[in-house]
């Protein structure tokens, strides 16, 4: 069964206690908490506090969205993770795309990869990449070769639509990609045009029954709005419990 949530820097102005409150609201499950705004890396205050709202409302803390590149020291990260309760760190394939990065640089990424995956095994983490243009995850086939040349369980893919591509090259990209998804960000973009769901309702439609032939994903989260406002929350909350009614 696919859980249904939010992403928390879809409402990067409001408080911790708003984001809870609007997640209730809107009958999600599970909250992704951001290390840009609500649960800032290395604030384990914050990581506590977001933790201990949502275990008084009953959500389910899904990861942490941090912004890790491979770059620093993942303790850090670990440790804010782990403070708010989240078991999935997600994470950033480097600072270029795959046909931007050389083999030196996409090397020593691979290597810091595999023995950050072995700290955050050990410590009860996995690692999720954001699929994202400007990274290595920009494309099924660097996705693909990333995550096989980590060569760890605890390593997947936070898998969303790419905004600038149409539904049946995303489509496309998500067939090869979808042994590998656990989360799914869910937003109606068009280039820099946010829409409501129901304007993608079929392309998603399509996304999720390619992810259900591969074993449903395990959250769906929904990450922005047009004008990020709670009734539009409301909406697209309601047009993601159809589309994920069957997973």
């Amino acid at each position: 069964m696919t859980a249904r949530g939010l992403v928390s820097v879809t409402f990067r102005s409001m408080s911790r206690e708003g984001v809870v409150a609007a997640a209730k609201k809107a009958s999600l499950s599970e909250i992704e908490w951001g290390g840009d705004i609500h649960v800032p890396l290395g604030d384990l205050t914050a990581a506590a506090d977001a933790r201990e709202l949502c275990r008084r409302h009953i959500i389910d803390v899904r990861s942490y969205g941090s912004y890790y590149r491979f770059d620093s020291d993942f303790s850090p990260v670990a440790d804010t993770a782990l403070a708010l309760g989240a078991d999935s760190v997600r994470v950033w394939a480097g600072s270029s795309g795959s046909c931007d990065t050389d083999v030196m640089t996409y090397s020593a990424l691979v290597a810091r990869l595999c023995g950050d995956a072995e700290d955050a095994a050990g410590r009860g983490l996995s690692l999720s990449f954001e699929y994202h243009p400007g990274t290595l995850t920009d494309c099924s086939a660097s996705a693909i070769r990333l995550v096989r040349d980590a060569a760890h369980d605890n390593v997947r893919l936070h898998w969303q639509p790419n905004q600038y591509r149409d539904a049946k090259y995303n489509s496309s990209e998500l067939r090869r990609v979808a042994p590998y998804v656990d989360t799914v960000h869910v937003f109606a973009w068009e280039g820099e045009r946010r829409l409501p769901l129901s304007a993608h309702a079929d392309a998603w439609r399509e996304y999720f029954d390619i992810l259900g032939s591969f074993g449903a994903p395990r959250t769906a989260l929904l990450e922005f709005l047009p004008s990020g406002t709670e009734d539009e929350l409301l909406r697209d909350a309601e047009v993601l419990a159809r589309l994920t009614e069957n997973l």
